[in-house]
């Protein structure tokens, strides 16, 4: 059984949404500003060349909103603001190590920049590349890129109700797969074959704009595939309420390359939730570990100013 649908994400193709900064004030950047925030957040070197561009106002407001973001992501692991603002360097320390003349007291309470604003820039921008690294795991990051993706489909099936997600290329056929462990091979092996009819007979569409045409197929879940499930081995209770696997599918294009995203989920529908945080995330990782994605990633775009 199949049947489609169409989320509207806006701004899943573009930049602008990606991971964190999204309550910048729009009043202190241009259009092309937030773009290349949102583009270079995620590589280390090309976001601190950035910040050089930035003024004192703009700094504070990315600052600030990477607290606020750092906060929120890492609330579940005891991290409250007080200690997330801990990771700027202690203002005497920074005094120290640059040799600031100017008084303790002035510096404090955002005082420095009306005294002398390159200090209270290079404070602000060493401070927000310190309060990054809370978003970074790239030292424990694989460079290979179907192992990043593999690890970071693992993270989104142990967080929601998602038990397999499969990307697959522009004809439907998978690349990287990860699943909870429960044996999904022949459902992924199947909706992969019936994506592969269905672009053929033009009823799977890749999806243009903003807009997400979703590809669903329902698989029945009788008792064979019921007992190969981690969800219902843990929660036997559960094999009375859910009685099918939902196989949903996305053509996208990332880096002006087609390619195909699958979620395989039971219970309750979180697609509109789920699957632009994926979307992001493949982007994202296809960028950082493969130069040729990231040549791509530019084609058409105006350069930075």
């Amino acid at each position: 059984m199949v049947s489609t649908q169409t989320l509207s994400t806006p701004g899943i193709t573009s930049s602008k949404n990606f991971a964190h900064l999204r309550g910048l004030n729009m009043d202190l950047f241009s259009v092309e500003e937030l773009a290349a925030i949102h583009r270079k957040v995620h590589t280390h070197p090309e976001f601190a060349a950035l910040l050089n561009s930035f003024s004192y106002p703009q700094l504070s407001n990315v600052l600030q909103n990477l607290i606020s973001d750092a906060v929120v992501i890492h609330r579940r692991h005891g991290l409250d603001e007080k200690a997330v603002r801990n990771r700027c360097e202690n203002l005497l320390d920074y005094k120290e190590r640059t040799g600031c003349v100017e008084s303790i007291e002035s510096c404090m309470h955002d005082g420095c920049h009306t005294l002398k604003i390159s200090c209270a820039t290079r404070k602000t921008k060493e401070d927000i590349l310190n309060v990054l690294q809370l978003f970074e795991s790239r030292k424990n990051r694989s460079q290979v890129a179907h192992v990043a993706l593999e690890l970071f489909f693992k993270k989104v099936i142990e967080a929601s109700n998602v038990i397999g997600i499969v990307l697959g290329d522009k004809i439907g056929t998978p690349k990287v797969f990860t699943t909870d462990g429960s044996g999904l091979m022949p459902i992924i092996s199947e909706g992969s074959r019936r994506i592969g009819d269905a672009l053929t007979e033009h009823e799977f569409r890749f999806s243009a704009g903003e807009s997400l045409q979703v590809f669903n197929q329902y698989f029945p879940l009788d008792s064979q595939m019921a007992h190969r499930l981690l969800v219902i081995e843990k929660n036997p209770g559960l094999a009375k309420y859910i009685h099918r696997l939902t196989f949903a599918s996305v053509g996208v294009e990332i880096a002006h390359e087609r390619q195909i995203l699958s979620l395989i989920y039971v219970g309750d529908n979180h697609l509109p939730r789920i699957l632009p945080r994926v979307l992001e995330g493949v982007l994202r990782i296809n960028i950082e570990t493969d130069p040729e994605m990231r040549l791509r990633s530019g084609f058409g775009k105006k350069p930075d100013k």
